[in-house]
């Protein structure tokens, strides 16, 4: 297969994946880029070796290229070969476990499966009307998906128990978008929305400088304060870790539902879900939906 073949068929892969047309452009020229390097080293692209593309990243180093710059060069390679694994062209992809250092990544977290989310749900205890609260909210954790600031924006106008529908507010830094609730969160978000809620409200605030308030936010304190969201947050993750401890926080489980996703649909799919951006963002999590990407790399590094 020539150059322009192997082009069409990448071109063709990254659709496959919902990356945008400026995605896909910019990718073809890290392409060229590569093609440049494995023209001036005699090497075919299909044998490339973990080492052989220590020193393709060495290369364009010393032709002046940030360690930014080399990170995007390397996650284009990457689909390069899961695109060549896929055309059963190669049987490994050399640059899966490679990590250029100096380059602020999210953090690589123990992925929780599935059914380890579902049964932080089932377990949780619900004795208390600050429990059942909580309840709700590590719902919202594990099968939305939602960050805790989207938590903390949320009011009791934007759930509908009728169609079993949440609307979540955008922001500056996330797109607002409709999400559907699982049919045993209904329940849950019903009986707190027209039972708990109320009880909450009639409750003596904790803090004696504190007086009832009449607020619109969904997850209310004791007589209807408006505690940060940060507090429900930290009683509910004591309660989650005697559950499941390898539970390290709300972002581990936020990963861990996004990851789920890319298993499932296509990445504008999970964008969609996620409320990211920028495609750039998703794209983001897929070293966490890698399998056999453990750890970092320890050793010496050309680029280190």
């Amino acid at each position: 297969m020539n150059k322009e073949s192997i082009k069409d068929s990448f071109t063709l892969y990254l659709k496959s994946r919902a990356f945008t047309k400026s995605s896909i452009k910019s990718r073809l020229v890290v392409l060229n880029i590569y093609w440049k390097w494995l023209e001036a080293e005699r090497l075919e692209a299909e044998q490339v070796t973990y080492n052989e593309l220590l020193s393709f990243m060495k290369w364009c180093k010393n032709k002046g290229a940030s360690q930014r710059t080399v990170q995007t060069y390397m996650g284009t390679i990457k689909h390069l070969y899961e695109h060549f694994i896929r055309e059963e062209r190669t049987d490994k992809n050399p640059a899966t476990d490679i990590t250029i250092r100096g380059v602020k990544r999210k953090t690589l977290y123990q992925i929780l499966e599935p059914q380890e989310l579902n049964a932080l749900y089932n377990n949780y205890p619900a004795n208390s009307p600050q429990q059942r609260r909580n309840r709700v909210i590590l719902g919202l954790l594990v099968y939305q998906g939602l960050k805790t600031a989207e938590l903390g924006k949320l009011e009791t106008t934007d759930i509908n128990l009728r169609e079993g529908k949440i609307n979540v507010p955008g922001s500056s830094k996330s797109n607002g978008r409709e999400m559907t609730l699982e049919a045993h969160q209904i329940m849950d978000m019903y009986d707190y929305t027209l039972q708990v809620r109320q009880l909450l409200m009639q409750m003596k605030p904790k803090r004696k400088s504190q007086t009832k308030e009449e607020t619109a936010k969904l997850f209310i304190g004791e007589g209807g304060s408006c505690y940060s969201i940060s507090n429900f947050m930290t009683q509910l993750m004591v309660n989650v870790r005697k559950i499941n401890p390898t539970v390290k926080n709300a972002k581990q489980i936020r990963t861990s539902v996004i990851t789920k996703w890319l298993k499932m649909y296509n990445l504008r799919e999970v964008q969609h879900l996620a409320g990211h951006r920028y495609i750039s963002s998703t794209e983001s999590y897929l070293h966490n939906n890698m399998e056999g990407l453990q750890e970092e790399v320890q050793q010496f590094h050309p680029l280190g």
